[in-house]
C-alpha cells in the first residue's frame, strides 16, 4: 500500500514498557507453541505446522503495543514510501542473500571441504528455490512486521548497530523456544541463533534505506530460501573446525554486508538532496 507524504513526528525515546510487553507476548506464544515438542506431544516433523504460527505472534505484539497515534501499517512500517527506493532495496536484498552464501561456499572449498555428494541438479533448485522464496516471505510477514518494522522503530533512536544488534538478540530469544524443543545439538543450536543475531543488521539496513519492512520480508524469504539451497547443495559434510570457521566467516560477511547496505543508502540519499539544488540551478534565469 502506498502512504501519503509523511509529516514530520516528535522522535519518542523507546519505551521499555512496550519493548518488553511486545517480547513477552511475542516469547509467550512462541514457547506455548513449543511445548508440545519439548514433551514429546507432537512429533519433530510437525514442526511446519506450528512455526507459521509462531510467525504470527511478533505481529500480534506489536499491534497490542504500539502507541495508537498513527494508522497500524505506518506503525508497523508496511507503507511504501518510495518506490525507487524499494526496487533499489530489494535488488540489494537479492545481491546480498545470494553473494555471502556464494562467499561461505569458496572458504569451504578453499579450506578443504569435499564437494556435496547429495547436490540436487541445478535445474530442479532453479525451480524450487522461487517456490520456496514465495511461500517463505509470506510467513515472513508476520515476523518482520513485528521486528524489523514495529522494534526497528521503536528502538532507532538507540542508533542502527545498537538497535540493530538488539533486535537481533530479541529475534534470537525468540527462537531460543523451538530450538531446545527440537533439542538441537550445542553447536548446531550455536550457529542458527549465531547466525540469527548476526543477520539481523541486514534485514535493518534493508528496512532503513527503503523505509519499509516490506524489503525486510525478502530479505528472510531470501535468507530461507536461496541462502539454504546454497549452502546445503554444494559442500559436503563438515568437520568441527571447518564447520566452526565457515559460521564465524559467514557472521562477519553478514555484518559486512550490512555496513555496504548503509552505506549504498548514504549514496541514495545524497544524489536525492543533490536533484533539487540540480533542477534549480538549470532554470531559466530572468533576463536584465
Amino acid at each position: 500500500m502506498s502512504t501519503p507524504p509523511a509529516v514530520a513526528q516528535p522522535v519518542l525515546a523507546p519505551s521499555l514498557r512496550r519493548v518488553l510487553a511486545f517480547l513477552g507476548i511475542a516469547l509467550a506464544v512462541s514457547t506455548a507453541l513449543s511445548l508440545p515438542f519439548a514433551f514429546g506431544a507432537l512429533p519433530p516433523a510437525a514442526v511446519g505446522l506450528a512455526v507459521p504460527l509462531a510467525q504470527l505472534s511478533p505481529l500480534l505484539a506489536a499491534l497490542l503495543v504500539r502507541r495508537r497515534g498513527a494508522p497500524w501499517w505506518h506503525a508497523l512500517a508496511l507503507g511504501v514510501p518510495s518506490g525507487r527506493a524499494l526496487g533499489i532495496a530489494a535488488l540489494a536484498a537479492i545481491a546480498a542473500f545470494v553473494m555471502v552464501p556464494l562467499a561461505r561456499v569458496l572458504i569451504g572449498l578453499g579450506a578443504g571441504v569435499p564437494p556435496s555428494a547429495d547436490a540436487l541438479p541445478l535445474s530442479s533448485l532453479l525451480l524450487a528455490v522461487p517456490a520456496v522464496l514465495v511461500m517463505q516471505s509470506l510467513f515472513a510477514i508476520g515476523e518482520e512486521a513485528g521486528w524489523r518494522g514495529w522494534l526497528h522503530g521503536e528502538l532507532r533512536p538507540l542508533g542502527f548497530w545498537p538497535m540493530s544488534l538488539l533486535v537481533g538478540v530479541m529475534w534470537a530469544v525468540w527462537h531460543a523456544p523451538i530450538v531446545l524443543a527440537l533439542g538441537l545439538a550445542p553447536r548446531e543450536a550455536v550457529t542458527y541463533l549465531g547466525t540469527i543475531v548476526a543477520v539481523a543488521p541486514l534485514l535493518s539496513a534493508l528496512r532503513e534505506i527503503s523505509g519499509t519492512a516490506w524489503v525486510a520480508v525478502l530479505g528472510h524469504g531470501l535468507l530461507n530460501s536461496a541462502r539454504v539451497a546454497i549452502e546445503q547443495n554444494v559442500l559436503g559434510p563438515l568437520e568441527p573446525e571447518t564447520a566452526w570457521l565457515l559460521d564465524l566467516s559467514s557472521w562477519a560477511l553478514w555484518i559486512a554486508a550490512a555496513w555496504m547496505v548503509l552505506r549504498l543508502g548514504g549514496t541514495l540519499r545524497r544524489a536525492d538532496a543533490a536533484l533539487p539544488a540540480a533542477a534549480g540551478s538549470g532554470r531559466a534565469r530572468p533576463g536584465r
